[in-house]
């Protein structure tokens, strides 16, 4: 049979509370085809979250039926003795065949001497095949490198023939094989893209005339709240206090049909070092509880009487707090939970580009003898001039000379995030940002902007190494010319190229209106990984698209992570990607917070006034392979606030002017693109909470993204006869090493290091040939977008445009067209382009869609 493994996967069970006090510890046992494991035994909650793979080939029961049972236990810490709470039967008919279109179940416990018990199991049927790929334990890693071609031939194709014996392995770590983008159908409120969450809200205020717990005639009290068996709050604790104030509010989800527990509980509790003292408990009833609408006023908290263990009311102790129904909406939502993990958003800095130009340097002797080097001699020294930039953490230097007049206007571009509050120093001479002029006109010119004088000073502890070279500087006065200007019209970008997110200039005064609204609701995350420890994830969600970040609220150690949260942003051209990412949060721990996977949504690929809902898959690409890492649950949609504005973008540039009037090298683009990832994760860290650095770099994709590569154009036939042309072989502009590398020997006689260098090389020069294929195969997948309506409103403009010049050229004779297409070409320099801007076809075929955003 082809699918001959069972995947179990225990969630939790449902055990109603007793009276005792006692900390409890529960476990599952699964036995299935004479084959038994058990899961971890937790306390006080049962929930586990594990999963367990069974093999089927051979079946033991003589009849050829196989029936999993699924038995509960309860384990007793003080006799050390377990007793089984209940057990269910599972015939064949509730083995699913795919892991992608199973839900969760809750199945009825057996012998359960009148309690009402239940356990929530998953339950699908796999390949033999898939239970290879898809088994991530470290155990299999470390035995199939330990024993060589060997054990990776036994861990592939080897027989389990004791498969019939107790096994108690760690759960198999599975993941779905859905790789599809699924469209969904949630029910969003009336104008929103988010589902009216219902919650349960308890706002504990205070206490009055608690009891006497502790010996020295007090008590350390704090609430907890407990709604089922995954809703728990805790408030903190206050030392030696009888009248303690929380003013702390928590809430709770659920729906109607999947009520957690018909009441809640409300404990009151003393802290201790060894065991908590219990103090006093409320038990409310959830049908009693109010429910509150938007247009009520908020609800007045009332004192309750707190009661002992046996439900008898304590003498004077008493608890104030208010409890009600209520949504997302609701007031008091915003001041849910602890300040780190509560929805942030985080606004973008505006990027200026500081454009530096080093002209001259007087009053530096170069060399020992000043009168050679007067002559241009120069002959006895090896000294130059060289200067040096260098703002925060950037820093630039000019090229080393004999004499210390720079001719070729070395231009230093350095990024400031504000213009005005942080400086500048050029060699031992400190400019504030404040005092240099800001560009941001289309007619302000760096080439023309005049130059200034800096006195240069030698301080007794230099901010960094000296800007000039040795030299006496007490003969003469040291001073340095210098253009600097900030400019405001490039748009530095900090995303990979056809990734970007936003294309206006850093210069306010040259924005254009908005072209129309993008609308992104975060509905919930579905299927994510258990972390190693085989425990639940703490996920959060970040999107970032335009002049802002965002960021969900957590859902700490939750059974489903809902976040139902809606954000808008402003658009300025849709060939812009938004996107999304999901993280796992490590509270109390300084560890690195973790990337599950991210979704980048093209503008350009949606219709305007359409809500897109779908089911994300979160992939995750590693040394491994890839994997999927659950699924993102999101709704988009596009709005259009001025149609004509948005027709009329695809006619203009997708960047500044300035980037081709006076272009960026390739080189000085993929360096500020990690300089201004550094830049924004400084910014977002100083922000309570702080978006941490390695969220920025991955949202940004810093650490890796794409280059441009030119190719050289040369002559279609040569003129003169064939001879080695040192030109044609770049012999000129080799590096001495790749020279070294072709008379190296087949077994190779350098060292490991030097290989190691060559083998980086080469795969630097590989990733670009693959760039060049693939900005080839770009421009094939835009004329096939253009074609198959990818994008609705360029295809409607090209098919106008071509029924257009149809009728031109049906009409109007030939000679005519000949005639002003000879009048077009032959026309005065005066009416010609004088600028480098991209013209209205070129810009209109480079807003068409491509298959970037699919790839991986």
């Amino acid at each position: 049979m082809a699918t001959t493994y069972l995947v179990v996967e225990v969630i939790s069970a449902d055990i109603p509370s007793s009276s005792n006090t006692s900390q409890t510890n529960y476990s599952v046992e699964l036995h299935f085809n004479s084959q038994s494991k058990s899961t971890t035994i937790k306390e006080n909650v049962a929930v586990w979250n594990e999963r367990f793979s069974f093999d089927m080939r051979q079946r033991e029961d003589p009849s050829g039926n196989l029936i999993l049972e699924a038995a509960v236990y309860c384990f007793d810490q003080m006799s050390n003795s377990k007793s089984l709470l209940g057990k269910v039967l599972l015939p064949e008919k509730y083995f699913h065949r795919h892991s992608a279109n199973v839900d969760p179940m809750q199945y009825t416990l057996d012998n359960t001497e009148g309690v009402n018990a239940k356990v929530l199991l998953k339950l699908f049927l796999t390949d033999a095949v898939d239970r290879i790929l898809l088994e991530t334990e470290d155990r299999h890693t470390h035995q199939t490198e330990g024993n060589g071609l060997n054990g990776i031939y036994n861990y592939l194709f080897q027989t389990n023939y004791g498969y019939g014996k107790d096994q108690h392995d760690d759960p198999v770590v599975l993941e779905t094989a859905g790789f599809d983008l699924m469209e969904i159908n949630p029910n969003f409120e009336p104008g929103r893209l988010f589902e009216r969450m219902q919650l349960l809200f308890v706002r504990v205020i205070k206490a009055r005339k608690l009891p006497d717990m502790d010996a020295n005639g007090s008590l350390d009290p704090y609430v907890e709240v407990k709604f089922g068996a995954y809703n728990r709050g805790v408030t903190r604790c206050f030392k030696r206090n009888k009248n303690p104030e929380w003013n702390e509010t928590f809430a709770f989800s659920f729906q109607h049909d999947k009520i957690p527990s018909p009441t809640v509980d409300i404990v009151v509790n003393d802290k201790d070092l060894v065991r908590d003292d219990f103090v006093g408990k409320l038990h409310l009833d959830l049908k009693n509880i109010p429910k509150r609408s938007l247009d009520d006023v908020p609800l007045e908290p009332t004192w309750y009487p707190l009661l002992d263990q046996d439900g008898t009311k304590l003498a004077q102790a008493s608890l104030l707090l208010a409890i009600w129904i209520g949504s997302q909406a609701d007031e008091a939502y915003r001041h849910v939970g602890l300040s780190g993990y509560i929805p942030k958003v985080y606004e973008n800095p505006n990027l200026w580009c500081l454009r530096v130009t080093v002209v001259e340097v007087q009053g530096v002797t170069v060399g020992d003898d000043e009168q050679e080097d007067m002559a241009g001699c120069n002959t006895g020294t090896d000294t130059g001039v060289f200067c040096r930039a260098r703002l925060g953490k950037q820093v630039q230097r000019t090229r080393a000379l004999g004499k210390p007049f720079f001719e070729d206007d070395l231009e230093l571009h350095v990024i400031v995030a504000n213009p005005g509050k942080d400086e500048v120093v050029i060699g031992q001479q400190t400019v504030p940002l404040s005092s240099i002029v800001k560009g941001g006109d289309e007619h302000d010119h760096f080439d023309v902007m005049p130059s200034k004088w800096f006195d240069l000073k030698n301080p007794d502890k230099p901010q960094f190494d000296s800007s000039v070279d040795d030299g006496n500087d007490n003969s003469s006065r040291m001073r340095i010319c210098l253009k600097n200007m900030l400019d405001g019209r490039y748009r530095i970008v900090h995303d990979s190229k056809g990734y970007m997110d936003d294309t206006r200039p850093a210069d306010r005064k040259l924005w254009r209106p908005p072209v129309g609204r993008v609308h992104l609701g975060i509905l919930r995350a579905t299927g994510l990984p258990l972390r190693m420890g085989k425990s639940t994830v703490n996920p959060y969600c970040v999107a970032k698209y335009g002049d802002k970040w965002v960021r969900t609220r957590t859902i700490l150690d939750g059974p489903e992570h809902v976040f139902n949260e809606q954000h808008t942003w402003s658009v300025y051209d849709i060939a812009t990607v938004l996107t999304a990412g999901v993280f796992d949060h490590f509270p109390h721990t300084r560890k690195a917070h973790r990337e599950i996977g991210k979704v980048q949504i093209h503008l350009s690929c949606l219709e305007t006034d359409r809500v897109y809902a779908h089911s994300y898959p979160l992939i995750i690409l590693n040394r491994r392979g890839f994997k999927k890492a659950g699924e993102l649950q999101i709704a988009v949609k596009l709005s259009s606030e001025s149609f004509i504005s948005l027709l009329g973008m695809y006619a203009r540039s997708t960047l500044p002017k300035m980037h081709y009037e006076h272009p960026l090298t390739v080189m000085e683009e993929d360096k500020f693109r990690s300089e201004v990832a550094e830049v924004m994760a400084l910014r977002f860290s100083r922000v309570e909470p702080p978006l941490r650095s390695e969220i920025v770099a991955y949202m940004c994709n810093a650490t890796g993204g794409t280059s441009c590569w030119t190719l050289w154009n040369y002559r279609f036939r040569p003129r003169k006869p064939p001879f080695f042309d040192h030109k044609v072989s770049c012999l000129g502009s080799v590096h001495p090493d790749e020279i070294d590398e072709e008379f190296d020997s087949v077994e190779s006689s350098c060292s490991i290091d030097l290989v190691r260098m060559r083998y980086d090389r080469l795969r630097s020069v590989a990733g670009r040939v693959q760039t060049v294929v693939g900005d080839v195969a770009t421009q094939g997948e835009r004329i096939q977008s253009l074609l198959c309506w990818r994008d609705p409103r360029a295809t409607a403009i090209f098919q106008f445009i071509i029924v257009m010049v149809s009728i031109v050229v049906y009409f109007v004779p030939k000679k005519v067209l000949v005639g002003i297409a000879g009048f077009y070409i032959m026309r005065h320099p005066r009416f010609r382009k004088k600028n480098n801007t991209p013209s209205i076809v070129e810009n209109f075929f480079r807003r068409l869609p491509d298959k970037q955003g699919t790839l991986i």
